[in-house]
């Protein structure tokens, strides 16, 4: 007899004499994965990618109905992948003439390659200072004026990731909308999306049940379309406080629009998955090696942050950048950067006087690499 099963990566089959084969499965790549030219080559505008699949050493393996070569323990055979989406089948035959197969999907981000994308997280301080103050311009805020500046010199997309409340006297609510209009006029470059209710707890939602997350998705998303428009909202993109949620406040975001979770994808000291959402060990370090990660049993997209600008000193940050791109080929198409507002402000314990300099010069080395400003909505609007 023969069992098959489709949609997963991990297989096995019994065949006529009762015995197992072996596991038949994808080594690379793996389900979900977003293929870039560092995971293969480029050969005009076609993507030529080794297909690595495991199964029993004396069978026949197909994948895509192209016959597959047994070298080193593993089935091999160069496939193009061009689509934005694409399937790819492995059908293993027995000497016995019994068969089983899998599938995996794997994806291209073509707009997504060469790009980098900053975001700001912890924003509320900025906008407790508009409110306090009669600005003429957003851009006299001193710290909406970094950004100004950034954009002005190297077309820099930011995107602001937003907490509610302060915890110290001010939320939202009291945030004026007597800056609309200017929000609007920058909004091609200047976006705003939910990060969390307030900076504590730190893991704030790490154990949140599906309603926690929607309620303070939608509380935060509110106000912003109140005092700055709608067209300023980030609507599919989003850096969650830590990066930590349950699969239930995960598919809270994804049934609010969101379809990409950034985050570190990294372990604590207990050697745990940390700022890597509900992943587990083996996803989370799968997606440190990766631009872009597709959870297809939940629909959500996974991306990388490259570097937290606030966590090296400046004459650190151009040395790390090149080692990344020289090093990391596979998590160097795509650069994302990140900061903290709070590091701004000099009343903070860790005020770090060079703040902007850091931000620029980030920025400056990926302008100086091709790398073009992005949001990754922009860039990952391919189905899957």
């Amino acid at each position: 007899m023969q069992k098959k099963q489709k949609g997963t990566m991990f297989l096995s089959a019994v065949c006529e004499d009762g015995v197992y084969m072996d596991s038949l499965r994808f080594i690379f790549p793996l389900d979900g994965d977003v293929l870039t030219p560092a995971d293969g080559v480029m050969e005009g505008e076609s993507l030529l990618v080794r297909i690595r699949v495991l199964a029993p050493a004396h069978c026949r393996v197909t994948v895509n109905e192209q016959t597959a070569a047994f070298v080193n323990e593993a089935y091999e055979i160069n496939l193009p992948v061009d689509n934005n989406r694409n399937t790819l089948e492995a059908v293993a035959t027995d000497e016995k003439g019994n068969t089983t197969s899998t599938h995996i999907f794997v994806y291209r981000f073509k707009e997504a390659y060469g790009k980098y994308r900053l975001a700001i997280d912890d924003i509320i301080w900025s906008m407790r200072d508009l409110a306090e103050h009669d600005y003429t311009s957003i851009f006299d805020c001193p710290f909406f004026g970094i950004f100004k500046r950034l954009h002005r010199d190297f077309s820099t997309c930011v995107h602001m990731n937003i907490y509610f409340t302060d915890q110290n006297g001010f939320d939202l609510t009291q945030m004026p909308d007597r800056y609309k209009e200017e929000f609007l006029e920058n909004s091609h470059w200047l976006k705003f999306t939910f990060h969390a209710y307030a900076n504590d707890p730190p893991r704030i939602y790490r154990y949140s049940p599906y309603f926690q997350v929607y309620r303070d998705y939608h509380l935060v998303t509110n106000e912003i379309i109140r005092f700055a428009g709608k067209e300023t909202m980030q609507t599919d993109v989003n850096g969650l406080h830590f990066a930590e949620t349950t699969v239930q406040g995960a598919r809270a975001l994804r049934d609010c629009g969101i379809r990409c979770l950034v985050g570190y994808f990294i372990f604590d000291s207990a050697g745990d998955p940390y700022v890597s959402y509900y992943l587990n060990s083996e996803q989370t370090r799968h997606c440190f090696d990766r631009d872009f990660w597709v959870d297809r049993k939940e629909n959500i997209i996974f991306s990388k942050d490259k570097m937290v600008i606030d966590s090296f000193t400046l004459e650190k940050i151009r040395p790390k950048l090149d080692w990344i791109l020289e090093n990391r080929k596979t998590e160097a198409g795509t650069m994302n950067f990140v900061t903290h507002e709070q590091y701004f402000y000099s009343f903070y314990s860790q005020y770090q006087p060079d703040y902007e300099e850091k931000i620029r010069t980030a920025v400056s080395w990926a302008t100086e690499h091709g790398y073009k400003p992005c949001f990754l909505s922009d860039v990952i609007k391919e189905p899957f």
